[in-house]
């Protein structure tokens, strides 16, 4: 028995650890040239120990030439990182199939990636290989004895950036150090995600090589990840390091980018075997590459046909989704809808999505969160609007489509999608009302009280002589006193132990709220104090009718909307607590105690 268990623990823990592990491939650039080469990332995380190496497909577009292993763990999380450096074969469109990784016994596979493949440089004969040097230059004289240069130019099938890039670098190609940048459209329209790309070309060694990337205005500028490449310029063979920036532009009209900087040291390291063996015979000396700086002309967007459901992304591809936590749930608890937006560029800088009001529903929205990342040469981002529905009353009731709306720059036109709508289904609530502590407050009392009997018995002697309460019953003008006096006691005694109850209940909440450490806790104890003071449920109505039961018992209108704030921001801080200006449980707690003082004084 023992061992059946032991072997049924260690199958638990090896289906959970397997359904912990994730695969993702990404690529460093999905177009390049023969002259270029790739970096295909495959990321392993969750596996641990001793682990096989990915199956890759098969690659006829492609010869590996060079492979990467790299783990890290972090707090208890391995993560492996295979890389791949490959180059490519021939020119056309090229897919990168799925690939296969085992891990306790189950397989998972990477969605395939595609890639385009473009021509070399054109105008020139590349049947000399490509060496690894070109001719030096000293302050940009050239030997005047050199052959010159035929001229070369990019395929004009690469796409735009990449075209830009590459002329500029064969534009260039007697530095063996330069800088290069461009951007994939000059006249983007307001808020259109366009890429900049700054590439550093090399072919000689260098080293202490600081970055500063270009300055910009009236654009928003984030960084979109970085890779490497080769390209072949007049047969001789360049390294590159490249950056790219995501665009947006901030408002109409003129946007500037200015210059990149790259300052480098040329000649050999201060540590290098050269330097020890030769005394510093190599000169070292500093050296600084620059971009060229230039303009963007931003457009407006057109103001016809633009809806209302517009709140400034613009782009195409965008994907939308909603979803409740819970599609079944009392009157008085709360559910949250998730609507996730998706899509290329940048959402970061888009308003807010605002619900539409639900009739018989609070609605406490909840601040908006947005992401970015950049996988196989291109940027998409996530946005994901909350907000939080608390129903009155019971029913069946239907979240409606929520439209958010986009401009498609491709088409020039404003594109609008919608969320399926969303049933919701609501029971009444089950917060029973405790009704009047009488216990509460009856005075205490030690040991058990006779309070009176109902047992007549027969008496089978003489009757007694007359005592003297039966005299004084004669009297009648006394019994008349004496009744009054006890009705006047019984009165007194009433009303009293109703005061008495009503301190309780208002000490026992104050004792409460001085020890309420949430917003859960201040609103029980003012909850309570409502129902044993007033009768008042408050788990069963809505705001308006508990205010409406306060003005009948005599509260002042100013405390009853004292109150109401009050509740409301109880409401925020328990059903929406990431929104901003919410207060902490302890500002709540002072502000019920200073209410709850001015409601004992003035109910009737």
């Amino acid at each position: 028995m023992k061992k059946f268990l032991l072997s049924f623990v260690l199958l638990t823990l090896a289906v959970w650890a397997g359904a912990q592990v994730s695969v993702t491939a990404r690529v460093d650039k999905t177009n390049l040239t023969l002259d270029d080469e790739l970096t295909l990332t495959v990321e392993v995380n969750g596996a641990s120990g001793n682990m096989v190496m990915p199956q890759l497909p098969s690659l006829p577009a492609f010869n590996v030439y060079s492979r990467e292993v790299q783990r890290t763990s972090i707090n208890g999380k391995t993560s492996t990182v295979f890389r791949y450096t490959m180059l490519p074969r021939f020119v056309g469109n090229a897919t990168i199939g799925a690939i296969q990784f085992t891990y306790n016994g189950k397989t998972y596979k990477t969605d395939p990636i595609s890639v385009s493949i473009y021509r070399n440089a054109q105008g020139i004969s590349q049947s000399r290989p490509a060496s690894s040097s070109a001719k030096a230059v000293s302050s940009g004289n050239y030997d005047s004895a050199a052959v010159k240069r035929p001229r070369e130019t990019a395929d004009p099938n690469l796409p735009p950036l990449e075209r830009d890039l590459a002329n500029q670098a064969y534009a260039r190609g007697d530095e063996n150090y330069f800088l290069v940048a461009a951007v994939s459209d000059k006249n983007p329209y307001v808020n259109e995600a366009v890429t900049l790309a700054v590439r550093f070309y090399y072919n000689r060694p260098f080293y202490d090589a600081p970055y500063q990337k270009p300055t910009v205005s009236n654009i928003f500028m984030e960084d979109a990840g970085s890779s490497q490449g080769t390209q072949s310029i007049g047969g001789n063979l360049y390294r590159y390091e490249e950056q790219r920036y995501l665009l947006t532009g901030a408002t109409p009209g003129q946007a500037t980018i200015g210059p990149a900087t790259v300052r480098y040291m040329t000649g050999s390291s201060p540590l290098s075997v050269v330097d020890r063996l030769f005394g510093g015979a190599i000169v070292n000396q500093e050296q600084t590459a620059q971009s060229a700086p230039f303009t963007l002309t931003v457009r407006a967007l057109p103001a016809n046909g633009k809806p209302g459901s517009f709140y400034g992304a613009v782009g195409t591809g965008f994907t939308m989704s909603a979803q409740a936590d819970r599609t079944r749930v009392e009157a008085g608890e709360a559910v949250t809808l998730t609507v996730t937006v998706k899509g290329p560029g940048n959402l970061k800088s888009t308003a807010d999505l605002q619900f539409p009001a639900l009739d018989g529903f609070k609605m406490y929205p909840a601040q908006a969160v947005s992401d970015s990342s950049v996988a196989n040469g291109r940027i998409s981002s996530t946005k994901v609007f909350k907000t939080v529905l608390v129903p009155a009353a019971s029913g069946i009731y239907t979240i409606p489509a929520v439209k958010w709306s986009y401009f498609d720059p491709s088409s020039r036109t404003y594109k609008t999608l919608q969320t399926e709508p969303i049933s919701l289904t609501v029971s009444p609530s089950t917060k029973t009302d405790t009704g009047f502590d009488f216990g509460a407050a009856a005075a205490a009392a030690a040991g058990i009280q006779t309070l009176g009997q109902d047992i007549a018995y027969l008496k089978t002697d003489h009757a007694p002589a007359p005592s003297v309460l039966v005299t004084m019953s004669t009297w009648r003008m006394l019994n008349w006193i004496l009744l009054a006096v006890l009705a006047a006691s019984v009165l007194f005694a009433s009303v009293g132990r109703k005061s008495l109850a009503s301190k309780r209940v208002y000490t026992s909440a104050k004792s409460r709220l001085k020890k309420a450490f949430s917003p859960e806790a201040v609103s029980e104890a003012v909850s309570d104090y409502l129902q044993q003071r007033m009768h008042i449920s408050t788990g069963s109505l809505p705001l308006k009718a508990i205010l409406a039961a306060l003005a009948k018992h005599g509260i002042t209108p100013a405390t009853v909307e004292a109150f109401s704030l009050l509740w409301q921001r109880l409401d925020v801080a328990r059903f929406a607590p990431g929104t901003p200006g919410t207060l902490s449980a302890q500002e709540l707690a002072h502000q019920a105690l200073d209410i709850l003082k001015l409601l004992e004084e003035e109910a009737q």
